[in-house]
């Protein structure tokens, strides 16, 4: 009975955040205003005009405008009034798509009205015109245009009601995905709703001109396909996990999490391989530099857990300093070296330009201050944040440890360290630029609550083996959605302000964490070499992760970016190859050894002696 009553209640949740979101949807899309102006002194929207006149801007004769609106809105005209400089009367050649017509101009302001095509949501306007020059002006000067405006037609209701469908559709769908994770899946839904009617509000108050993938008809139908295709596959649960995993050994499906993370990385940095044009598209490049960022998350992820568990595992024992330091021992064993000898390599191969930022960053101080972050080896202020977390976490134990019971100030612990991280990342955002705001999340004291995710989720393997075990079974869907959400928060940052930089990251890194429980119950896949490439790569993972940025570095000043479509591809097969060669080679000379010599030196009491340890 109280398992139905449960039901009943989620059910209710379900309903009420679904027709709340509808009707949100609705009442944005009834109220949304009249006109709204296009601003042609932005160069993404128009090139070829003179800046800023008292009245208006002066199209130079040859001036393109590119108008970005959605197709299935009620957005459908666009509107300006024009004149031209004293003088003889000017023809204007207008082409929209495929239609040409001209408009005389004159000295008089005159309105030209356009409806707007419906077939494809980038509409470029080509604006021509002969051009006069003005005593006491050396400018050539085609028409002053003001007001230049999108109007919003009139629909009939009925018309209305389909496309807010159309629009709540996805949340629909998404709803579905996440009825079996119960409250975990009230919670994601909610958290999804509540991102995407904000979106959707923005995109009105602009007449739906900067759009964002969830928005767009292909990204919002696709979406909904592959949700759909999910959903009619995934028939049965997911295999069950052992309430407490082996400690030792690879598990195949951490295993997978670390390659696709490692690959992020090294994808995402590969930016100035690329076509001139590519790398300096403002969503190419925000999609892929974004790739980066979330792989650390997921490594932030996975970190928390493995750290986690030893801690938990050695917990009894930390009331002893030897025990802090044979782990700190242990792990600095495990990063620092190859580290090091990279940074060895990196100072041969690709020498750096910048000897002060270069130190700052191996002394792991490059991004202490955000107003002053390095210029060299930047991607080390992870490897701060990691070194910094094996320091704090085993002290904070030992200290917390003297006072209160094992468990306690193990969960104490963890409370005080990502509370202590939350604040600093707040007050670094109200005392900092608004320019600044994206160094804050390089700043390693203020990211490390991001690793507090995976030790919470290690404490609950142990200690609450039934939430751990309901993870396994319905935390897939919520994970996918709330690190979709983290990374739409991240990549349309601009939309949220200081609120993306403060919340952005820990919702991906709250979405890879729930991601791990299922991953763990993951099997190897039908095909082999899926299996060993995906194992392969996450050995090598941490080498690839150091040498990778050193690989761009050499490639960049060898080759420079692409000119054509055959050098593009070349070079990326070759950055690809030297990345994960490269990092075998750290891997097999540096890495294993290093960790022989520790576990003979350092060995650790609660884990069975391996030939090479993973960890």
């Amino acid at each position: 009975m109280q398992r139905i009553a449960r039901q009943n209640t989620m059910l209710v949740a379900f309903v009420a955040i679904g027709l709340l979101s509808w009707a949100v949807i609705w009442w944005t899309l009834a109220s949304q205003p009249l006109l709204v102006p296009i601003d042609l002194t932005n160069p993404v929207v128009a090139q070829g005009t003179l800046g800023n006149d008292p009245e208006g801007v002066w199209f130079t004769g040859d001036t393109h405008v590119v108008v970005d609106r959605f197709a299935d809105t009620p957005w459908r005209a666009l509107q300006w009034r024009w004149r031209q400089a004293p003088g003889m009367p000017l023809t204007v050649q207008l082409q929209l798509e495929s239609r040409q017509f001209s408009v005389d101009a004159s000295p008089q302001w005159r309105i030209v009205r356009l409806l707007l095509p419906t077939g494809q949501q980038h509409t470029p306007l080509n604006i021509k015109s002969g051009t006069l020059t003005v005593a006491g002006d050396s400018r050539n000067l085609g028409v002053l245009v003001d007001q230049f405006q999108v109007v919003r037609l009139s629909v009939l209701p009925w018309w209305m009601f389909l496309v807010v469908c159309d629009y709540w559709l996805l949340i629909g769908v998404v709803a579905l995905w996440l009825w079996r994770g119960r409250w975990l899946g009230v919670c994601a839904l909610l958290l999804f709703s509540t991102v995407y009617v904000v979106l959707f509000m923005q995109e009105a108050l602009t007449g739906f001109g900067a759009a964002t993938i969830w928005l767009d008809r292909g990204g919002r139908i696709g979406t909904v396909l592959l949700i759909g295709w999910w959903i009619w596959r995934r028939q049965r649960q997911l295999p069950a996990v052992e309430t407490a995993p082996p400690q030792g050994g690879r598990r195949f499906g951490l295993d997978v999490l670390r390659a696709v993370a490692v690959l992020c990385v090294v994808v995402s940095h590969v930016t100035p391989l690329l076509f001139v044009e590519w790398s300096s598209n403002r969503d190419i490049f925000r999609w892929l530099i974004y790739l980066g960022p979330v792989g650390v998350d997921i490594f932030f992820a996975l970190s928390g857990y493995l750290i986690g568990g030893i801690v938990l595992r050695l917990i009894t024992q930390f009331n002893e300093f030897a025990v802090v330091r044979r782990f700190w021992m242990r792990r600095w064993l495990r990063t620092l070296p190859a580290a090091y000898v990279s940074a060895v390599v990196v100072w041969f191969v690709a020498t750096p330009t910048d000897v002060r930022s270069y130190v700052a960053s191996i002394l792991f101080v490059g991004t202490v201050n955000p107003a002053d972050v390095t210029k060299e080896l930047l991607f080390w202020w992870s490897l701060a944040a990691e070194e910094l977390f094996y320091l704090v976490l085993p002290l904070m134990v030992y200290i917390v440890i003297k006072k209160q019971p094992a468990i306690p100030a193990f969960v104490m612990s963890i409370a005080v360290i990502g509370g202590i991280a939350i604040v600093a990342r707040a007050v670094l955002l109200l005392v900092s630029d608004e320019i600044l705001w994206r160094n804050v999340n390089l700043v390693p004291y203020a990211r490390l609550d991001s690793m507090i995710w995976g030790v919470l989720l290690v404490w609950v393997r142990n200690y609450r083996p039934q939430w751990f075990m309901r993870i396994v079974h319905y935390g897939f869907a919520p994970g996918v959605v709330i690190f979709a959400v983290g990374v739409t928060l991240l990549v349309d940052q601009q939309r949220w302000d200081a609120v993306a930089m403060f919340i952005g990251h820990t919702v991906v890194v709250i979405g890879a964490s729930l991601l791990i429980p299922v991953c763990e119950s993951l099997q190897p896949f039908a095909w082999a070499l899926l299996n060993r490439m995906c194992t392969g790569i996450a050995l090598v993972s941490y080498s690839a992760y150091l040498y990778h940025g050193m690989i761009v570095t050499m490639l960049e000043r060898w080759f420079g970016a692409a000119t054509s479509w055959p050098m593009l591809l070349g070079v990326v097969v070759v950055y690809m190859v030297l990345v994960f060669g490269v990092a075998t080679l750290s891997y097999r000379l540096v890495e294993a050894p290093m960790l022989r010599w520790r576990d003979a030196h350092f060995p650790d009491s609660h884990q069975p002696r391996r030939s090479v340890p993973t960890s």
